[in-house]
């Protein structure tokens, strides 16, 4: 019998409190520029404490942890939502497309990158392997002026741009999806496309290097530079200049 999502979250709770880092949760707090309460839980605790949740409830379903992911995010706790995460990441094989609604109003209420960093690639990122039409759904995210849902669209397609045999499958409409990006003046959009662009480059280089060089005008040196990190030094100060 599945226990109540309540006593989940609670005994998820306490498991918590026992890896409570004095003096970080402050010193967190402002530098996330996070607006949410911070118990001071280091990331492996947290998935130690999810790992330990799971372990001792093999027989949650998948409505059993969709429920306890809403009742996890909706507490203004930054290691409540860190955890709601950790738990899409650890179950993300029970995930299916209809559930991008659930991930799409998780990015929308994000604080920080760092819970966008969780959900995007790990959760949504598994879906798009799967179901490929989900690149849609990515695609409107790509599209949404609200910054942490565009970043979730970008970052979604690092599971398929980071494996060498998917890559030749997604970058297409990576490639869509990112080039009118380009231009979008905020940090967090340009390093996110870099990241993404570098997974490519690190065993596509010709083809990222391709995409890059015919849309250098409009390129960020942000996302210049984070794309060609894999790229030998050649090459990167071929495509480097003017991008200080």
């Amino acid at each position: 019998m599945t226990a109540p999502t309540a006593v989940l979250a609670a005994e998820l709770d306490a498991q918590l409190q026992g890896s409570v880092v004095p003096g970080r949760a402050e010193q967190e707090k402002a530098y996330l520029k996070s607006s949410l309460r911070h118990l001071g839980v280091p990331v492996p605790g947290m998935r130690a404490a999810v790992r330990g949740l799971l372990r001792r409830h093999p027989e949650l379903d998948r409505a059993a942890v969709l429920a306890l992911v809403e009742e996890l995010w909706a507490r203004p706790v930054h290691e409540s939502r860190s955890c709601a995460g950790f738990l899409l990441e650890a179950r993300e094989r029970m995930l299916v497309p209809a559930d991008l609604a659930l991930l799409e109003r998780m990015l929308e209420q994000c604080d920080t990158w760092a819970h966008v960093d969780v959900i995007a690639p790990k959760a949504a990122g598994p879906l798009l392997l799967r179901y490929p039409g989900t690149a849609e759904v990515l695609l409107r995210w790509s599209r949404r002026e609200e910054l942490w849902v565009r970043r979730g669209g970008v970052l979604g397609h690092l599971p398929a741009l980071r494996s060498p045999e998917r890559f030749p499958l997604f970058f297409g409409e990576f490639g869509a999806l990112a080039d009118p990006l380009l231009t979008d003046p905020r940090f967090f959009v340009r390093k996110a496309l870099g990241w993404s662009l570098r997974e490519g480059a690190k065993h596509h280089p010709e083809e990222v290097c391709d995409w890059l060089a015919g849309r250098l005008p409009r390129v960020s040196g942000l996302t210049l530079r984070e794309a060609l990190k894999p790229v030998p030094q050649e090459v990167r100060l071929r495509l480097l200049p003017g991008h200080g």
